[in-house]
């Protein structure tokens, strides 16, 4: 539980991490939950989503990039480019994601785009990217993450008490595992 006072102040200390962890984590499995209705398997991660950067004027946000497998022949089982944009389109509004806007473009362009928003799992814009090539569909997931109260030079702190230096991403990831918040283990020392 986050405490703020009345004047709203911004969340510091252990209540930063925890409150932190539980944005993280929400936004994750939200997009976790597409991601295998996309494709059940390893994702590459062009950006993992537990480094905080700043935003407002004493915020925190989380931002995400996901690409399914570049594999030959890995393709949404839709028949044209139109219909797997759809077919993504329907999903997300099923699963109550609101803001959603579809682009797709002419003359040839077998590419389109999709933004959608869930703020109450934390996600200020998804952007997927599709591109139907000739020998596999090209698909990218890009998140970016609410602003949360709290400062984020103090929550890379908790999270990273020895720094950034041993920071490793991982290359890659299946939606079902357990995602990783920090080098903070169990969890940070509260700062006097």
């Amino acid at each position: 539980m986050v405490v703020m006072t009345a004047t709203g102040c911004a969340p510091s200390g252990t209540d930063l991490y925890w409150q932190a962890r539980d944005v993280n984590t929400t936004m994750k499995q939200e997009i976790a939950d597409l991601q295998f209705h996309i494709f059940d398997g390893e994702w590459s991660t062009s950006e993992y989503g537990d480094i905080p950067s700043a935003c407002g004027a004493n915020g925190y946000r989380f931002s995400m990039g996901r690409t399914a497998p570049y594999d030959d022949g890995w393709r949404l089982p839709q028949e044209t480019t139109q219909a797997k944009a759809e077919a993504l389109v329907a999903w997300l509004d099923e699963h109550d994601w609101s803001g959603i806007i579809f682009r797709s473009y002419t003359g040839g362009v077998t590419s389109v785009t999709i933004e959608a928003q869930k703020p109450e799992a934390y996600i200020d814009d998804l952007l997927i990217n599709l591109t139907t090539g000739v020998a596999n569909d090209v698909l990218s997931l890009r998140v970016t993450g609410t602003c949360e109260p709290g400062d984020d030079d103090e929550l890379v702190t908790l999270m990273y008490p020895d720094g950034l230096g041993d920071y490793e991403e991982r290359p890659t990831e299946h939606p079902s595992t357990e995602p990783k918040f920090g080098l903070a283990t169990p969890s940070p020392t509260p700062t006097p």
